[in-house]
């Protein structure tokens, strides 16, 4: 109303502009023809001034909000027999209450994606989506100025997407199955091996809405039971953590290791197997050998555990003759050291790099030697020293140019160099204080299918503990030398997949493992026939970055084949299996009230002629008047 406020008023001030000021002081008052004449003014640019502030002509009605109905698999999750879920599900959708909101409002199923839809459509729906995101949803009622009416059943995957609703939003939770259901939540174990250890395989179990009781959990190595560990009885919406050892045979192999449970009254089977890939061979992939430990040790080792997923065995010489495993502490002889050198993929040796693995046996197919620099002499009392500083300036032209030539060199923590790197092609040349004759600080060669990698100086882990681009500049030079050495282990696949618990509609994550940023892979399902599986092409675009996504699969176990080999994905059912507390409560999610809607005055035609009418009335009323 407040605009219609504002065209009165105007029409009046151009009223009294117009005719009001011939009453002053009692002089001329006003005849009836003025006030008539100031009325069709008044009128009249009334009426032209709503046009212009476009007010409204009629009463204001609430839009109606964005009904959206959550039809991810969690509904079915534990209700026993398909067919009573069916009907129930019907009632729910068809309940007189959601058909009475839907009778106007539009109507979206979301899940792992969003679409429109109407009542009866979503009646023939059977949940199964393999997500429960509600953003899409947040984000078009916002985009249509109306509140969101959620229906689902309180399991949400991205609960803090509710906070941005619109205001007059609600939640309508509706609850679901209550029956018995132990399910198995997380499956961890190496995801290298050597045949023969004994490892530890970490399982995490939840319990669905009613408590639990004992129960079994059985490892299964390629189908055949490993070990057995028994379930306690878990609280409603629990979870327990148990640790399973278990000895991996022999044999150059991938072998999917599987946790399946076993309780008592268990509601859903789709729950109960988790399966992961993991990497079975007769030598370790890489043994990092350092005689002489430091902080660089322990920053270079995480980028090679974790960003580049090589399993590694480190030793460490803590004193002459004193070895040590690293991580664990735990006492080795130095021959045992030299025997598992020798028999490494990738052999890194810090530190003394005169040092030699076992004599008799062959030498390491891939090689990294780096001298660190001699320890900085401390400054006596009343003398000023400074410790060389080494600045990264340039990249040459080498097999590791490519992912070495975006570094932020302008910005990167000096490191003091060991002197020249020598015996290949510069990788990476440094400036003593920014200024002077650049010197090789990392030098690459390859003879007769054998690579190594000569890195001379001490504080690089200055670049990854400042953080920020320096750390990943950091991972990108360690990771680039590790990945070019690497090739001459035997693993020459472009890429591979993440391993680990990967679930349908999750993305699948891909490390590349070559220096193509381009990398074609075809799927191919494994069954009792392989099959192709649809959309199975892939073309994994990597750019300067040494991980990318694809799109999610379907359940089961694929063959990936990439130029070099072939990996195995495992890809289990969805996490909307597994049981959870509901995320959000029946109630508003917003204060306020939803967005309104009424027609404007412009939207019809007879204020127009309305506006007109006025103006000729009062022009024929001042003609008749004698007045211009």
């Amino acid at each position: 109303m407040i605009r219609w406020f504002i065209a009165i008023a105007i029409g009046l001030v151009a009223a009294w502009l117009a005719y009001g000021r011939r009453g002053r002081g009692g002089v001329n008052s006003p005849s009836r023809m003025t006030w008539l004449l100031a009325a069709l003014r008044a009128a009249a640019v009334a009426v032209v001034a709503a046009l212009l502030l476009g007010a409204p002509r009629g009463q204001e009605t609430p839009r109606a909000p964005l009904v959206a109905v959550d039809v991810s698999a969690s509904w079915r999750r534990a209700v026993g027999d398909e067919s009573t879920f069916v009907q129930g599900w019907r009632r729910l959708v068809n309940d007189s209450a959601l058909r009475t909101v839907a009778g106007d409002a539009d109507l979206v199923l979301v899940g792992d994606s969003l679409r429109e839809s109407t009542v009866d459509e979503a009646r023939r729906v059977l949940p199964a989506d393999r997500a429960s995101r509600v953003r899409p949803a947040v984000d078009r009622a916002a985009s249509l100025g109306r509140s969101l009416m959620l229906v689902t059943d309180g399991e949400i995957d991205d609960v803090d997407a509710l906070a941005e609703a619109p205001p007059g939003s609600r939640v309508v939770r509706l609850p679901g199955a209550t029956r018995r259901d132990v399910a198995v939540a997380d499956l961890q174990v190496p995801l290298s091996v050597t045949g023969g250890d004994t490892v530890t395989a970490s399982v995490t179990l939840t319990a669905g809405a009613i408590a639990a009781d004992n129960g079994t959990l059985h490892l299964r190595v390629d189908g055949v039971e490993a070990a057995t560990a028994t379930i306690p009885p878990l609280a409603p919406f629990a979870s327990t953590r148990l640790t399973v050892p278990f000895a991996v045979t022999r044999g150059d192999r991938v072998a999917l290791v599987q946790a399946v449970v076993e309780t008592a009254s268990d509601a859903e089977g789709r729950n109960d197997t988790l399966t992961v890939a993991m990497d079975v061979g007769d030598r370790p992939a890489a043994v990092f050998v350092s005689t002489s430990p430091d902080i660089d040790v322990r920053e270079v080792l995480t980028v090679l555990r974790g960003a580049l997923d090589v399993p590694t065995r480190a030793y460490l010489r803590v004193a002459p003759g004193v070895w040590r495993v690293e991580g664990s502490l735990a006492s080795v002889s130095e021959a045992e050291v030299k025997a598992r050198a020798a028999t490494a993929g990738m052999l890194i040796v810090h530190g003394d790099t005169a040092w030699r693995a076992q004599s008799g046996n062959r030498t390491a197919a891939a090689r990294a030697l780096w001298v660190p620099a001699p320890p900085t002499q401390i400054a006596r009392a009343g003398e000023l020293t400074r410790t060389p500083e080494w600045y990264a300036t340039a990249a040459p032209p080498s097999p590791l140019m490519g992912a070495l030539a975006s570094l932020p060199y302008d910005s990167l923590p000096p490191v003091t160099l060991a002197g020249a790197a020598t015996g290949g092609e510069p990788v990476l040349t440094v400036r003593l204080g920014k200024q002077g004759t650049a010197q090789t600080a990392i030098a690459a060669r390859e003879a007769n299918g054998t690579r190594t990698v000569v890195i001379s100086g001490s504080g690089y882990a200055g670049w990854a503990l400042r953080g920020g681009r320096s750390r990943e500049a950091f991972t990108a030079l360690w990771g680039a030398i590790f990945d070019w050495v690497s090739a001459g282990r035997g693993d020459l696949r472009a890429a591979r997949p993440v391993t680990g618990v990967l679930r349908a509609g999750d993305p699948v994550t891909w490390r590349r493992g070559g220096a193509d940023s381009v990398v074609p892979v075809r799927l191919s399902a494994r069954g009792a026939v392989p099959t192709r599986v649809p959309g199975d092409s892939l073309l994994l675009r990597f750019g300067a970055r040494y991980e990318t996504l694809s799109a999610p699969l379907a359940a089961g176990v694929y063959d990936a084949q990439t130029a070099g080999g072939v990996s195995v994905l495992v890809v289990n059912a969805s996490r909307e299996w597994v049981p959870r507390a509901p995320a959000v409560v029946a109630g508003p999610l917003a204060r306020g009230s939803a967005g309104s809607d009424a027609p404007r005055l412009a939207d019809a035609g007879w204020p127009f002629a309305l506006a007109l009418l006025l103006l000729c009335a009062e022009w024929i009323a001042r003609r008749s008047s004698g007045q211009r």
